[in-house]
């Protein structure tokens, strides 16, 4: 059981729904009720999940339903979220991770991941893709039902021994996780500095890529200034806000001090374990926006 706000940590009453889709929600939440193995989800998950997959609410009991269940299949990425651990510590230490602080103009929000140690021995997946997850679990938490999200991949310093080091378990539960039941809408994914060898990259992940994913990629082996104007844009990119590792220092610190907390909560968000058959969720045949689940 949950002790604190969520997915809010700084909303614990309900957000405001548009009017057109009050009903929704409330039909929404009253199911996630009676699911007998779901945790304690609020409201405002019923809110987040419906806006996430464009107000289609069989969509959104999907993603809930593989939310949950991944959240509690694989706890090396979603169990003991203590930002102050040193695995994630490690992380945190060896890249930028930034929400940049300006919106498009369709009301996007950009954000921005890089490394900033080089040295590929020192990287440990598994931990990076639990700190990816808590990083954007913070940002949702800040920023509600935006309109969608752009990420931005830099790929300066990425190595072939990067790619060594991936492993095969923590990429497969991300990809699943950011395909079926990540709650936003994602409008776009930059790889920027693209690598001599992307190609070996693209091997290595496209068999767990579906088309509505990889429609989404776009490469680019300049920097972020050719593809989005400077005024969205840190210093050491060509725009106009603070360079991403000052940012960076700062987001960090948040997360450290008013998140950590929150964080560590947010590990009982997963579905609770078989008692007996008749007791059992049975998943849904199509995860979300009508992916095919395993």
């Amino acid at each position: 059981m949950t002790t604190l706000s969520h997915p809010y940590k700084d909303c614990p009453g309900p957000k405001e729904v548009p009017t057109e889709y009050v009903k929704d929600v409330e039909i929404l939440y009253e199911w996630i009720k009676q699911q007998p193995r779901f945790p304690a989800f609020s409201k405002n998950h019923a809110h987040l999940f419906l806006h996430a997959c464009v107000w289609n609410l069989e969509d959104a009991k999907k993603a809930l339903y593989k939310y949950a269940h991944i959240h509690a299949t694989a706890p090396d990425i979603f169990d003991n979220r203590d930002v102050l651990s040193s695995g994630v510590q490690l992380v945190l230490n060896m890249t930028h991770m930034v929400s940049l602080p300006k919106l498009t103009p369709e009301g996007y929000r950009l954000l921005c991941y890089r490394l900033s140690d080089m040295d590929p021995s020192r990287m440990n997946f598994g931990e990076a893709v639990k700190t990816f997850c808590m990083f954007n679990d913070v940002q949702i938490s800040k920023d509600g039902p935006i309109e969608g999200y752009i990420v931005i991949f830099d790929m300066k310093g990425v190595r072939l021994g990067h790619l060594a080091r991936v492993q095969f378990g923590p990429l497969r539960t991300f990809m699943s996780y950011i395909q079926d039941a990540h709650p936003v809408r994602l409008k776009k994914i930059y790889i920027v500095h693209t690598a001599s060898f992307i190609n070996q990259v693209m091997a290595l992940v496209k068999p767990l890529i579906r088309s509505e994913l990889l429609g989404l990629l776009h490469f680019s082996t300049s920097g972020p200034i050719d593809i989005m104007g400077a005024d969205l844009l840190p210093k050491d990119y060509g725009g106009v806000f603070d360079e991403l590792a000052t940012m960076h220092a700062e987001q960090r610190k948040e997360i450290e001090t008013e998140y950590r907390q929150w964080l560590i909560d947010t590990a009982a968000l997963k579905e609770a374990p078989k008692e007996n058959k008749s007791n059992s969720i049975r998943p849904p045949t199509k995860s979300f926006r009508g992916m095919e689940i395993d």
